[in-house]
């Protein structure tokens, strides 16, 4: 219960602060309409490009397959472009974010300019999260149960020690590595190495999704299957809304928290204590 209180909290907190600036909701949007526009290139692409074998398996009466190369190699770029587009516009979530928790007025363009500048390296660290995220994907796949416990493991601390990334490329002048290193000593000296987390922002929205699974059987039971369709119709509307504000909220603590973990004082509109135990030791945290 105590996870639930303390993201809660946070959630309200980091709410309170985006209700200044709606405006940042934009960029949640404008990253999510661009994975799906180059997503859809890529697929699109990769269509042209094997046609003409499919085209030339069939004439020979033949199943098309693609090698494994061809398929691991297609992976990584959707992989890539898409960490690419999710970092770049992350990078100008945080860095609008934090103009607001320094009392400035933030704006998207202004976000966008900070990402822009710092394209180089966003491409950069695009690349190894992707190829990262392909190691371990590869890994889990041809191992077994403990295997993939194992690159469980290895995933979570993978994820603790790039939490700082994206504001360390946003506020900070170096590469993807040194912001890794970078981030993993913000995280160590401020909480330490064995860790769990006493927040989840995705465990706070996933319980405010719920009521949104009624919306169909709700309009369902009120006029049958032409309530229904609308019914589905809201539901995916608040489930879009849900996502952006998640996001947006998301971007808007960890621009707070990173200015934590620099200056061990919390933003105005934070507090100090839900930042001090976002993490606790292993052996004395609580459910």
């Amino acid at each position: 219960m105590d996870k639930i209180s303390n993201s809660w909290a946070l959630v309200k907190q980091s709410f309170a602060i985006l209700s200044k600036d709606e405006e940042l909701m934009l960029l949640p949007i404008l990253s999510a309409i661009s994975c799906l526009l180059v997503s859809a290139s890529l697929l699109g692409a990769g269509g042209l490009y094997v046609y003409p074998q499919i085209q030339a398996a069939a004439a020979a009466q033949l199943a098309w397959r693609p090698s494994h190369a061809m398929l691991s190699g297609f992976v990584f770029l959707f992989y890539l472009v898409n960490y690419f587009v999710i970092i770049f516009f992350n990078t100008a979530l945080v860095s609008a974010a934090s103009v607001r928790l320094e009392g400035g007025k933030p704006t998207v363009r202004g976000g966008l300019r900070v990402a822009w500048q710092r394209l180089g390296v966003i491409f950069q660290w695009a690349l190894v999260a992707a190829t990262v995220g392909m190691i371990l994907r590869m890994i889990a796949e041809r191992s077994g149960f403990i295997g993939r416990l194992v690159v469980g493991f290895v995933g979570m601390a993978w994820t603790l020690a790039t939490f700082f990334v994206v504001p360390v490329i946003a506020f900070e002048d170096v590469g993807p590595v040194a912001a890794v290193v970078r981030s993993t000593e913000l995280f160590r000296k401020n909480w330490g190495e064995e860790v769990v987390g006493t927040f989840s922002f995705g465990l706070i929205f996933f319980l405010l999704a719920l009521p949104g699974i009624l919306l169909p059987l709700l309009g369902n039971s009120l006029a049958g299957a032409y309530g229904a369709t609308i019914g589905a119709t809201l539901m995916v509307v608040y489930f879009v809304v849900l996502a952006v504000i998640n996001a947006s909220a998301h971007g808007i603590f960890l621009a707070a928290l990173y200015r934590y973990a620099n200056s061990g004082e919390a933003s105005p509109g934070f507090s100090h204590g839900a930042f001090s135990s976002a993490w606790q030791p292993k052996s004395g945290c609580r459910v």
